[in-house]
């Protein structure tokens, strides 16, 4: 009796915990981020190889971009193609206040998320105020990438063509400055976390509702009341923020910034776009995946196709990126989801 009694007390606890960790699609994508966030965290047990170290970091950063274009283009269907202009502006506003005012970069960084929400509040402001969407609303920002990089290439304060070095100094926490690669993927990981967090309550939140009426139907989603020109600012101001913030530490990584490097398409789409298209553009588990799959893939056709084959890594890449869009219309995202309408738990009444 004691034994049934243990083995059905013991049926209802996993059940209880499946429920918490799996109740729905929602608590499962948030259930495998964070297991990949903890698969990374371990990353350094059997990860020695300052080269693959850097690699995790950098899929860490990816992810976190990912999702906040995933916010503007997955949830609102707003095609912001030339997202990484806020990449751009926080990186540059952070490197500006540390070379030049002396501004520790903890704070530097989150100021950069604050110059490039007033970005997308600008950029915002003035399609809703012409009526520019879709199509036209993507070649604004393409338009708008394009005047940004020929303005910081001619401006002399922010570096110009030459753009800017952070200066390096000895190893220092106030600075972001440390002697290993560590630190670094900690400082990712926890941005991939915040970045996870917000996603999903945005998601999860009667905001998030009208974000994706308004993707499916912006007209219907107007004449049922919803105020769609607040909530699509809305959308593209929070994704801003979190891409300044992503470009301030981008920068404080690779310790340096340009006009040509950042105000460039082929590189938003390796950064931004490529993640949660990969992985699943409107899910809350496609940008941490398509990342991860990603960011090695690209690393691998550079490093093995760019020596003496000029352009072929390229060429190789973008095969790639159009057979996962093919073949994989929903991401890999999409096919957890068919595994978890397979495998989901019983209900009690199918019992």
């Amino acid at each position: 009796m004691n034994t049934q009694i243990s083995a059905k007390t013991s049926r209802s606890s996993l059940r209880n915990l499946s429920i918490i960790l799996f109740g729905d699609w929602d608590r499962t994508q948030l259930s495998i981020s964070f297991f990949l966030v903890g698969l990374m965290a371990i990353s350094p047990l059997f990860v020695n190889s300052p080269y693959y170290m850097g690699i995790i970091i950098l899929a860490c950063l990816y992810a976190f971009i990912g999702i906040s274009w995933n916010i503007v283009a997955g949830f609102t269907g707003q095609l912001l193609i030339a997202h990484i202009i806020f990449l751009a502006l926080g990186g540059y506003t952070t490197i500006v206040l540390l070379n030049t005012f002396r501004v520790m970069p903890w704070v530097g960084i989150l100021v950069g998320g604050v110059v490039a929400a007033l970005a997308g509040l600008v950029i915002a402001l003035i399609t809703l105020r012409y009526g520019l969407k879709m199509d036209y609303f993507a070649l604004f920002t393409i338009a708008l990438l394009v005047a940004l990089r020929t303005l910081f290439l001619k401006w002399d304060f922010v570096g110009g063509a030459v753009g800017m070095y952070l200066r390096l100094a000895e190893p220092s926490v106030d600075k972001m400055i440390f002697a290993t690669k560590l630190p670094y993927l900690y400082i990712a990981l926890t941005l991939l976390v915040i970045g996870i967090l917000i996603q999903y309550q945005v998601y999860r939140s009667k905001m998030g509702k009208y974000f994706i009426a308004i993707r499916e139907d912006e007209a219907a989603a107007a004449a049922l009341g919803v105020n769609t020109s607040r909530y699509k600012t809305l959308a593209v101001v929070i994704g801003a923020a979190l891409a300044g913030i992503s470009g301030g530490f981008y920068i404080m990584y690779v310790t340096f910034i340009d006009p040509p490097g950042l105000f460039n398409l082929g590189v938003n789409v390796e950064m931004v776009m490529a993640g949660p298209i990969i992985g699943g553009l409107g899910s809350l588990v496609g940008p941490i995946l398509g990342a991860l799959v990603n960011k090695p893939i690209a690393e691998l056709v550079r490093g093995s196709l760019t020596e003496g084959r000029s352009g072929i890594s390229l060429i190789v890449y973008g095969f790639f990126l159009i057979a996962s869009i093919m073949f994989l219309p929903q991401g890999l995202a999409g096919l957890f989801h068919n595994l978890y309408n397979r495998l989901k738990w019983p209900s009690k009444d199918s019992e």
